[in-house]
């Protein structure tokens, strides 16, 4: 009397509809075949931005599949055509050329460009003048850090551009003060606040009046904010 021999399969992984992993949601398992022929099972998850994957179960279970891709961002390269050599190539996204001989003949025209761009007319005061720390700030006096735009329509560097320091070179520019689009208060509202604190109001009376906090309100009248404002 013969026997039949039985196989038995011992399944290490078992998912069921719904699970998730990261951002991956189980809908159902099926069966693919990898690139040597040989199967191997995969789940069909969405994805919660959408997308439809279909991962391998082991990577769902060790953790190496949380999502489609989405997860991680936008892809640093990107297939696009060169716009010096003309050879499509996989360009990182951060960069416009090829090759570095190409990035090279990029940075050449734009330097000799018509009409330079802002980061090479301060290329060619750092050339021309030096980095803008071994002079003295216009305004206060003190130790410069940039090299401020005066003249934007001068094609002289010594006279488009002097030394200030970072914090004279946001005020001049008008990032701070009232020239701030997100400021609250304005130049003539800081004296008045400042004159409403002399007459005894408290700072938490302030804040409710010029609709701040009573921290910025003890910053804007004890001079640590709106120091330009006498």
């Amino acid at each position: 009397m013969s026997v039949l021999p039985f196989i038995f399969r011992i399944v290490r992984h078992v998912i069921r509809r719904g699970q998730r992993y990261g951002s991956l949601s189980v809908i159902r398992e099926v069966q693919k075949a990898g690139a040597d022929g040989r199967r191997y099972r995969a789940a069909l998850c969405r994805c919660d931005c959408g997308k439809h994957v279909t991962p391998r179960i082991s990577s769902l279970k060790s953790g190496d599949a949380q999502s489609c891709g989405c997860s991680r961002g936008q892809p640093r390269y990107q297939h696009k055509q060169c716009p010096v050599c003309g050879t499509p190539a996989m360009i990182r996204r951060d960069r416009q050329s090829c090759s570095r001989a190409c990035g090279y003949q990029l940075a050449r025209a734009a330097r000799q460009a018509a009409n330079p761009s802002y980061a090479v007319w301060h290329k060619r005061v750092q050339i021309a003048r030096g980095p803008a720390r071994d002079y003295a700030c216009v305004d206060c006096g003190g130790r410069a850090a940039d090299w401020s735009t005066v003249n934007p329509s001068s094609d002289d560097v010594q006279v488009r551009f002097q030394p200030r320091c970072r914090k004279c070179h946001r005020s001049y520019d008008g990032t701070i003060g009232q020239g701030n689009p997100r400021a609250i208060l304005t130049d003539a509202k800081v004296r008045l606040l400042r004159t409403r604190r002399a007459q005894g109001l408290t700072y938490r009376q302030l804040a409710a009046e010029f609709g701040i906090s009573d921290v910025s309100a003890w910053a804007a009248v004890n001079g640590k904010t709106w120091q330009h404002v006498a």
